[in-house]
């Protein structure tokens, strides 16, 4: 019957034996008594598999069967502590970007979702202007765009249905009646930078009008709206709760789609790639099926 083959114990402590130069020193580094780490190396070398060279001063040195083993527990050893440290460390957090819409309508409670269930918590950064970020200062931007921008990957997590909006003041000092069947004569506050290439902000350049406001941020459309500066298009979410806000019988806009999106050097982090698959499958589970489509 062959001998059994020392198993991952056994290499710690022929290890600490190794180290420690003697059975009394190993006992003391693993807080066992001298008694116990004899008994576990007399178990180690039954069956006539010798691992130590013993002196006459009683020290101790692996022999050449013992050294391999030692080079063994080693490399083992280093890997143990590597893979402790990667999953000990919760490492710097995923950084989210977006603008206060998106935080508010899709990610603010969303983020516990994915932080409750990933390795590394996310932080949420709300930014005015968010397509002038540098990638290099966020791992993800959730944001109203066309499409995924090049060299980057992306997910598009929904869209949210939008509606023609303006101030009651607006409304009855242009004596808005009825259904708009264009929006010309009116003031319209568009989109600007990347949000202006979303379809629905498109579709509003097409309706014609006085341009009152350019901005690619949507709650400040929302702000300037309430103020009478003009019509809106803004997403039925945002604007349909707020006193300030009348809809318009108009056109039907398109909705405006919602990406996820990272760097698509960056994509290649298990935390981004990971947060990318979870948010496409999150937001059609919790946004449904119609308003956000995949």
């Amino acid at each position: 019957m062959a001998a059994p083959f020392p198993d991952w114990n056994d290499l710690r402590d022929i290890l600490l034996i190794t180290d420690a130069g003697s059975l009394s020193g190993a006992a003391r580094i693993a807080r066992i008594s001298q008694s116990t780490m004899s008994r576990r190396l007399a178990a180690i070398e039954a069956h006539g598999q010798p691992v130590f060279l013993r002196d006459e001063m009683g020290r101790m040195s692996p022999n050449a069967r013992g050294q391999e083993l030692v080079a063994a527990a080693r490399e083992m050893a280093v890997i143990y502590e590597r893979v402790k440290a990667r999953l000990s460390d919760a490492g710097p957090p995923l950084r989210v970007a977006s603008c206060e819409m998106m935080a508010r309508l899709f990610l603010s409670p969303a983020i516990p979702v994915w932080s409750a269930k990933a390795d590394s918590v996310a932080e949420l950064q709300v930014h005015e202007d968010v397509y002038a970020l540098d990638p290099a200062g966020y791992d993800v931007m959730v944001a109203p765009m066309a499409a995924a921008p090049e060299r980057s990957t992306g997910q598009l997590l929904g869209v949210l249905q939008m509606g023609l909006f303006a101030a009651p003041h607006y409304v009855a000092s242009n004596r808005i009646r009825g259904r708009l069947e264009t929006l010309e004569g009116q003031g319209v506050i568009r989109a600007s930078k990347a949000l202006a290439e979303v379809e629905s902000y498109r579709w509003l350049a097409r309706q014609g009008g006085n341009v009152a406001l350019l901005s690619p941020n949507v709650p400040t459309m929302a702000e300037a709206c309430a103020n009478g500066l003009g019509v809106a298009l803004l997403p039925l979410d945002l604007a349909a709760g707020d006193p300030r806000l009348l809809p318009l019988d108009g056109p039907k806009a398109p909705p405006c789609e919602v990406w996820a999106v990272a760097d698509a050097d960056a994509a290649t982090d298990p935390r981004v790639a990971g947060f990318l698959k979870w948010a496409r499958g999150h937001f059609r589970a919790t946004r449904g099926e119609e308003r956000a489509p995949v």
